[in-house]
Formats: C-alpha cells, sequence, structure tokens
C-alpha cells in the first residue's frame, strides 16, 4: 500500500461528498452580497478557491495548484484580500494532514512562499498595510509577519494532527498485530495438541494390535490342537495355556490404556524367550538361536522388541505353513540387537491388512531402527533393528 494510500483511502470514500459539499456552501457564501470591509472576489477567484476546497483530500496536489491559480487571479486581476482566501489557509493544513510526505513538504513550501508573496502584493498595493509597515518597528515586523506566521501556523497545526493520527494508527496496527498472534498462537497450540492426541491414538491402536493379534494368534493355535488330542492331561494343559495367555493379554492390553492418563503399572515386560516359548506352547515348532551378549534393554527399545518379536511370530502362525517349523534368530551386537524370523510361506488364504507391518516399521523408525522383509524361495524372512537407547550390562 502507498504512503497516499495509507492516509487518504480511509477518507476518501466517506469524505468526497462532504467535501464537494463544504466547497459548495464556501462558493455561495464567497459570492453573498456581504456588506463586509473585505472586498468581493472575483467569478475565476472563487471557481479557484472552490475547486481547492473540493479537492483538498481527493488529490492535495490538485488542490495546492488551485490555490497557485488562486493567487495568480488576485494578483494579476489586482483584487484584494477576500473570504476566496480562507481557501489557502485550509488547503494548507489539510494536505499537512492527509498528504504523502513529498505533499506535506510542499505544502510547508507553499506556506512560505504564498506568505512572502501575500506581504510583498499587499505591502505594494494596500493603503492600509502600508499604513501598518510604516508605523513603530515592533508593528512593522509583525506586520511584516503576519502572513508568513499565520500559513506556517496552519501547516503545522496540520504536521502535529498527522503525526497523532498517525501514532494512534501505529497503536492500533499493534493491537491487531497482538491480536493476530494471540490467534496463530492459539491455533497452533491446538494443531500440536491435536497432534499429540493422534500420536498417542496411534501408539495405542499401534500397542493393541500387537498385543491382541499375538494373544489371539497363541490361542487359536492352541484350541484348534483341542479336538485332536485324547490325553485328558494334554487337554488341561492346553486349557491352562489358553487362559494364561488370555489373562496376560489382558494385563498387557490394561497397561497400554494406562499410559494415556498415567495409570499403568509398571510390570516386568517379560524376555524375548519368553514370548518365544508361549508360541511353542501354543504346538508350534519354535527354533531359536542367540547370537552375542543379551544386555538390558532401556524402555522404549525393550518394548520395542518385545512388540515387534510378538508381531513377527503371529504373522508366521497367521500366514505361514501350517505345521512348519519357524526360526527365530536373536542377535545381540555392539549398538543394537537384530531380530530375525524365518517361516514357509502359507498358501495366501490368509491375507493381511498390512497393518502391523507398518507399525513394526513406524515403531522402529522412531527409535532410529529399521524394519524389512522379504520373501526368498518360498521363506518370509522379517528383520528388526532394535537400537539400544540406554546401556545395561549383562542379562541375568
Amino acid at each position: 500500500m502507498t504512503e497516499r494510500q495509507t492516509f487518504i483511502r480511509p477518507l476518501a470514500t466517506r469524505s468526497i461528498t462532504v467535501d464537494v459539499a463544504w466547497a459548495v456552501v464556501a462558493a455561495l457564501v464567497f459570492l453573498a452580497p456581504i456588506e463586509l470591509e473585505l472586498e468581493h472576489a472575483s467569478f475565476l477567484a472563487v471557481v479557484a478557491a472552490t475547486g481547492a476546497i473540493a479537492l483538498r483530500r481527493i488529490s492535495p496536489s490538485g488542490a495546492m495548484l488551485l490555490t497557485v491559480a488562486l493567487g495568480l487571479v488576485q494578483a494579476l486581476g489586482g483584487e484584494r484580500p477576500s473570504l476566496v482566501d480562507i481557501a489557502m489557509f485550509v488547503v494548507i493544513g489539510t494536505v499537512a494532514i492527509v498528504g504523502t510526505t513529498t505533499e506535506v513538504l510542499l505544502a510547508g513550501v507553499l506556506a512560505l512562499v504564498a506568505g512572502i508573496s501575500a506581504t510583498y502584493y499587499l505591502a505594494s498595493t494596500g493603503f492600509r498595510f502600508a499604513v501598518l509597515l510604516n508605523g513603530p518597528p515592533d508593528q512593522a515586523l509583525l506586520t511584516l509577519a503576519a502572513p508568513v506566521t499565520a500559513l506556517l501556523a496552519v501547516w503545522a497545526g496540520g504536521v502535529a494532527v498527522r503525526a497523532f493520527r498517525s501514532r494512534n494508527r501505529e497503536s492500533v496496527r499493534r493491537a491487531e498485530a497482538e491480536a493476530a498472534t494471540t490467534r496463530a498462537e492459539a491455533v497452533a497450540t491446538r494443531a500440536v495438541d491435536e497432534a499429540e492426541a493422534e500420536r498417542i491414538r496411534a501408539a495405542v491402536a499401534r500397542d493393541v494390535h500387537d498385543v491382541v493379534g499375538h494373544s489371539l494368534a497363541v490361542i487359536i493355535a492352541q484350541a484348534d490342537s483341542v479336538p485332536f488330542l485324547d490325553d485328558e492331561a494334554r487337554i488341561r494343559e492346553v486349557s491352562a495355556t489358553i487362559a494364561s495367555t488370555a489373562r496376560s493379554s489382558l494385563l498387557e492390553v490394561r497397561q497400554v490404556l494406562g499410559h494415556i492418563d498415567g495409570s499403568a503399572a509398571a510390570t516386568d515386560p517379560g524376555t524375548l524367550a519368553e514370548i518365544v516359548q508361549g508360541i511353542r506352547d501354543a504346538g508350534v515348532d519354535v527354533g531359536h538361536t542367540v547370537r552375542g551378549v543379551p544386555v538390558a534393554l532401556g524402555s522404549d527399545s525393550g518394548t520395542a522388541a518385545r512388540r515387534v518379536l510378538q508381531e513377527m511370530l503371529t504373522n508366521a502362525l497367521r500366514h505361514g505353513a501350517p505345521g512348519r517349523p519357524v526360526a527365530v534368530h536373536e542377535t545381540w551386537r555392539s549398538a543394537d540387537l537384530v531380530l530375525e524370523v524365518e517361516n514357509l510361506v502359507g498358501d495366501g488364504s490368509t491375507g493381511g491388512s498390512g497393518r502391523g507391518l507398518d507399525g513394526m516399521q513406524s515403531r522402529l523408525t522412531t527409535l532410529g531402527g529399521s524394519f524389512d522383509a522379504a520373501v526368498l524361495d518360498d521363506v518370509f524372512t522379517a528383520r528388526a533393528r532394535i537400537p539400544f537407547d540406554a546401556p545395561g550390562g549383562p542379562r541375568r
């Protein structure tokens, strides 16, 4: 926005009619046959003065040109001071308030030049003005300075009003900026809160998926074997395993949900060997090899390792070839743990949604780890790398 728009646009739309109305009133006054000691202005002088008043805020530069024309008309026509000279004061004061910086400076120059010109013109052609100049020195000085002082005083008053309005506008803009900043901060805070809530929901959904999915896979595998058992002791053993798995799953789900409000109890997430043993108890042939020296994992990496191993074994139960062995390789390196689960692929009749694989990838990426899975020679291999998030010594 230009400086002219900054100072005039808020006023122009509502002031054009008002300015024209004042110009019409001024023209009627200038032309009225009022008996004053001032001379009556010519028609051209009235037109110039009226036009200057009408344009003072619409076109400050044009208004100043018309005041110059007014002075020339009076000087060339030998006219004496009259009411039309009020237009010069009105224009100079208004331009000082609403004009651009250049127009304000020009208005000051116009006030100075017009005042000096008026003094010279009146001293050369006016009897009464000449009498005042020939009086005492202080009177002569005041007479000489009167036109310039009056016009410059009006200009200075306009500049003061301009500064006051500018300060008020700056205060309004500052208040609007502060309000906008406050609104933006509120929106940003809501966005952060919503993002955090969404992150928590996603984490809870992922954990519940892993816990429930693994438990149900074990329970289903156990339940499917019951009809083929004729040993009562074995049936009781399988039933106990189903009940134990269900209770463990319920406890883990409660723990996951308890993280939302901080009510989760600190429970031992168990070891990787216990997870493997749980699958074996379901009747699955699971080979488990461990390389390297196991270390005590921190909270985040320990939970990730447990959940990822559960999900990889769950996928092996659901989508692997029934009755075929599953191999678990556990490799402890200097800075991370690598888990690999291999199983022969099934016939594809139990297609999955992909949520488990995406969940493992998301979980490990958050910790700086990685996950990949591929099929080679009908063997599905899932590999997860879990970095340590806390130092630890050998697992006991």
